[in-house]
């Protein structure tokens, strides 16, 4: 008589997969999407309060999904498509970041500034198409940016994003082709100081 099967349950496969833990950063973006949702009118001040306090009391990514999943901010956006013949285009400020972003740069520049954009992606794709134009990848402290997909005939790359990445931070994922162009990604430059703050600082004889 033959041996039937061994059907003891697969313990690795039905395991339920562990709950991932949200970081300052990921609790901070929310804050913003929350503020911006207060801004064009989807929430008021009451409802701003509980969800804060609801998203700084969250542990799990699911509990913090769950404060802006309804909010219109929050949805997905269509993919950001930049292109340019000889101007200069510029995304900075506060705004949306896509999972998706192509610029297409002829001999013209492209300026991308992260430093205040929300990104509720953790990795966002950006597709490039550079003949002699120029991209600047400006990105905050604790981002990452790949610039291994590139192709370049003889265009030249400088990635200045070098410090460890931080959990829960995106990482821009470069691809496409330069021709002579260049791709550069740093860091957001330290404000400057007044004259007046040089003068309180300068030691004194």
């Amino acid at each position: 008589m033959t041996e039937s099967p061994d059907r003891r349950p697969d313990i690795a496969r039905d395991r339920p997969a562990p709950t991932v833990r949200i970081t300052d950063h990921e609790r901070a973006q929310v804050e913003r999407l929350l503020r911006l949702a207060l801004n064009d009118g989807s929430l008021d001040l009451a409802e701003l309060d509980r969800r804060l306090a609801v998203a700084y009391a969250a542990n799990t990514r699911e509990e913090l999904a769950a404060v802006t999943a309804d909010l219109p901010v929050a949805a997905a956006r269509e993919p950001l498509v930049l292109s340019t013949v000889s101007g200069s285009l510029r995304k900075d400020g506060q705004w949306i970041v896509p999972a998706e972003i192509t610029v297409s740069a002829a001999s013209g520049s492209v300026r991308l500034d992260f430093t205040e954009a929300i990104c509720p992606h953790a990795v966002v794709d950006v597709h490039v198409g550079i003949a002699s134009g120029s991209l600047r990848l400006t990105v905050p402290r604790g981002w990452q940016v790949d610039l291994d997909r590139v192709s370049f005939v003889s265009g030249k790359a400088k990635n200045r994003v070098t410090e460890p990445p931080l959990p829960g931070c995106p990482t821009l994922r470069v691809d496409g082709s330069v021709t002579s162009g260049s791709i550069r990604a740093r860091y957001p430059e330290p404000p400057r100081r007044s004259f007046w703050a040089w003068l309180l600082r300068r030691p004194r004889r």
